[in-house]
């Protein structure tokens, strides 16, 4: 061949070509379960579209500033409590909040079915009850009814007054509505409300490092969307300062308690005082005396003050153990004034910020930050270890002080009787009034302190309610109903693939056969034939009919091929046959009869399948006489004989249904016939029944010269053709190939009819399209046939050229 011609110049996407086409056309060939798929898919996304109830998403924007500890007013009392915004988030989203959201917004009171015009306001309503579900029913102008969920009668009541029943209190307000107007009122559970919340609640860092937070909030209502991001925000800020103060907190109520105590010591030693002024008479001391009471007053203040910063030291202690029993940085400021705890606490903030740094790109189980986290964790100790040794050092102080005071107080006892009791009272007086103000003063740092809290958190953007809901989003929707209906589609028409173990074109029939293709015959369509012929209406004779057609073409092509596999050998007797009833034996064999006879030989057909027979309808003859009447003797042949109409073409019809075909086929009358016509017509074709069916194909197949095989395509299982060609093989028959039918149209989705060569035929003028090109109107051959036919020889060896050499194509 031509090395320039196109089937063989190269083409390196070819193949990847065919792949494409030959997926395409498992798709087509399944096109109904395509499209079933893809519409159940593509529909419920629409329905679930257009009919879910839009949801709105309200969102605040926070800003977490570094804290940097307190100083001035705070003092030692300051701790530093920086989190990471991970840390923040979590405090966000923690239940605590959630639980002030629904206390706040009564979330777990849910009215419904209330009828239309009815209006009111829930002031309080709480429930013990098992199930809390209450039906409200207006009587008149602000009276209504109260009734559990069993219709038992509760309580009645009125605008603006309280109901206490046995299990529910309940308080309305504003009730409007007409008589005969009611709503049921449900008490949620608590905590289902509260989780609903907290899985409905998202906060997330905006960008990387930047320390903004977005906290939303999504519901079918937006202005309660709203309320729940404010809310929280709100509940938030407040439980950020109530951490950041908590210390300040706890020092303020120490010194409450101390003041209260002490103004009642105060109070009675100013009255026993003055008591015993009147009745002594002695009302002044000496100068001794005098400086016995200040010494005695300053130590006293002084172990107050001792006291008061071992509490102090104390309060920091114990928050820094608890944070380093949860793992959390906390830095407390007391003594920031010592130089190592202050180069402790600015290395700790340090390593926060790093640590900080690494959990954006690493997870805490990283060497690096465990490394860092380390660090963090042997500061913290080395601060705890100085506040112990502090709390130690002020202890013994205090002790030191409380030796001082007894040294003084037994140079007072030392003093006459009289001026002892006097110096006793007047110290007493004196002591309780200089630590009461020195605690009044502390008292007002630590209130001011507390009062000047602030917290590190600013709210950027508040919640408003939004206008446009975020869900549905119908175009996505339906672009994804779109894509997972293809998909679905594609995956079904494939997997269906996947089970279908039928033969579909034919390559695999070569291949699962072992035999040799002979034809390819595409789908007839059933449209009127063009010329008034002697056919019926449902299944024409398309070789008579319409002999430029490519079908037509086709059946010429077919005549070829047997003619070379009959070359040089006497194969006269054809028999035709098929795995099932139904795949086109009888329309293949009656169009093959007409273009055989076509070329001038004579031509007998017989119509063998008894049971099932068809050949006299698509001839336009009665049944009877046929080929039963012939094998039994009760008609000769020539009277059972009868004329197509065609040229060269005779007809013997089945006859009369015998009730033993299979024996009548293998009967000896029956080889007789067969040998007795093959004399005197130049080929005999066999319209045999399906070999699995019945024992009809194999009885014929052993008395015909050569058999062949017509198969649907995608409808024969792989199993079954096995079974076939096993069957024949026993018998010794002689298979000269199959010809693949496309009987249902199903041919052409399995690409082009199972061989590439078709394709490549008709896209360069070499498919069945060339059966036009060679006749002219009236149907009658030109020149242009012979020439190609002569072209073909020029290609086929010398021995075979000679052999066809008188072949009429």
């Amino acid at each position: 061949m031509n090395s320039n011609t196109p089937m063989s110049q190269g083409n390196p996407m070819r193949p990847q070509q065919e792949d494409i086409f030959e997926y395409i056309a498992v798709i087509m060939r399944r096109w109904k379960t395509f499209i079933a798929a893809f519409l159940a898919v593509f529909i419920c996304a629409a329905l679930y579209t257009f009919m879910m109830k839009p949801i709105y998403e309200a969102s605040a924007i926070l800003h977490v500033k570094e804290d940097k500890g307190k100083g001035g007013l705070l003092g030692e009392l300051a701790i530093n409590t920086s989190n990471p915004v991970n840390a923040e988030l979590e405090i966000l989203k923690s239940r605590t909040n959630a639980e002030q959201v629904v206390k706040r917004l009564h979330l777990d009171w849910q009215v419904s079915k209330m009828s239309d015009g009815l209006s009111f306001r829930i002031i309080e309503f709480s429930s013990t009850s098992k199930d809390p579900v209450y039906e409200i029913r207006l009587n008149s102008d602000g009276i209504f009814k109260v009734e559990d969920s069993n219709g038992k009668f509760v309580g009645e009541g009125k605008s603006g007054n309280l109901i206490k029943g046995k299990d529910v209190t309940l308080l309305l307000s504003d009730v409007k509505g007409e008589k005969g107007d009611r709503f049921t009122l449900t008490l949620l559970p608590f905590d289902q409300v509260v989780t609903g919340l907290r899985n409905g609640i998202k906060a997330v860092e905006v960008g990387r490092m930047t320390s903004v937070i977005k906290v939303s909030y999504t519901s079918t209502d937006p202005v309660l969307a709203r309320d729940v991001v404010n809310t929280l925000v709100q509940s938030y800020l407040e439980q950020n300062i109530s951490f950041k103060s908590e210390e300040a907190s706890r020092t303020v109520n120490f010194v409450e308690e101390q003041i209260q105590g002490l103004r009642k010591e105060l109070d009675n030693s100013e009255k026993d005082l003055q008591v015993y002024k009147s009745s002594s008479g002695v009302v002044s001391l000496d100068n001794e005396a005098r400086e016995l009471i200040q010494k005695i007053s300053e130590m006293e203040k002084l172990r107050a003050d001792v006291i008061l910063r071992k509490k102090q030291v104390e309060f920091a202690l114990d928050a820094l153990k608890s944070s380093m029993r949860k793992g959390t940085i906390y830095s407390p400021s007391i003594m920031r004034d010592d130089p190592l705890v202050a180069s402790m606490a600015s290395k700790l903030s340090e390593l926060e910020v790093q640590k900080k740094a690494l959990l954006n790109d690493y997870t805490e189980n990283h060497p690096a930050v465990k490394t860092v986290h380390g660090q963090i964790e042997e500061i913290q100790r080395k601060i705890r270890a100085t506040y112990e040794t502090s709390l130690n050092n002020l202890t013994r102080e205090k002790s030191n002080v409380t030796h001082e005071l007894s040294y003084y107080e037994k140079r007072m006892r030392s003093l006459p009787e009289a001026e002892r009791d006097l110096a006793r009272l007047t110290r007493i007086t004196s002591v309780n009034a200089g630590i009461y103000t020195f605690l009044l003063q502390k008292h007002e740092e630590a209130r001011i302190a507390k009062a000047s809290t602030i917290s590190n958190i600013d709210i950027v953007d508040p919640a408003i309610a939004p206008t446009n809901p975020v869900k549905p989003k119908k175009a996505q929707n339906l672009l994804l109903g779109l894509l997972f209906g293809c998909m679905l589609g594609i995956g079904l028409v494939f997997f269906q693939e996947y089970l279908d173990d039928t033969i579909k074109d034919a390559e695999e029939a070569k291949r699962v056969m072992g035999l040799p293709l002979l034809g390819i015959i595409p789908h007839i369509n059933g449209r009127e034939p063009k010329t008034n012929v002697s056919v019926t209406k449902e299944e024409p004779l398309i070789t008579q009919s319409e002999p430029r057609s490519a079908v037509a073409e086709s059946f010429r092509s077919l005549r070829t091929n047997l003619h070379f596999t009959a070359i040089n050998k006497q194969k006269k007797i054809m028999l035709f046959t098929s795995t099932f009833q139904g795949e086109g034996k009888s329309v293949i064999t009656a169009n093959e009869a007409v273009v055989i006879s076509q070329t001038g030989a004579r031509v007998l057909i017989i119509d063998c399948d008894l049971r099932r027979s068809s050949l006299h309808e698509r001839f336009g003859h009665s049944k009877t006489p046929g080929l039963s009447e012939i094998l039994t003797g009760d008609i000769t042949f020539e009277k059972a004989k009868h004329v197509s109409g065609i040229p060269g073409l005779d007809l013997i019809t089945a006859g009369t249904t015998p009730p033993n075909p299979s024996e009548l086929l293998g009967s000896e009358a029956m080889r007789q016939l067969l040998l007795t016509q093959r004399e005197n017509y130049d080929y005999v074709l066999i319209d045999a029944p399906p070999v699995l069916a019945v024992t009809d194909a194999p009885v014929l197949a052993t008395i015909s010269d050569i058999v062949i095989l017509i198969m649907e395509a995608g409808r024969v299982p792989v199993k079954a053709a096995q079974h076939m060609r096993e069957t024949l093989t026993t018998l010794q028959a002689s298979v000269a190939g199959i010809i693949m039918n496309d009987k249902t149209g199903k041919g052409e989705s399995y690409g082009y009819y199972g061989s590439r060569y078709y394709r490549y035929g008709r896209r360069y003028g070499y498919g069945y399209g060339y059966g036009y090109g060679y006749y002219t109107d009236n149907g009658q051959k030109t020149n242009g046939r012979k020439a190609i036919w002569d072209n073909l020889q020029k290609y086929l060896p010398e021995k075979l050229r000679s052999k066809i050499k008188g072949f009429k194509f």
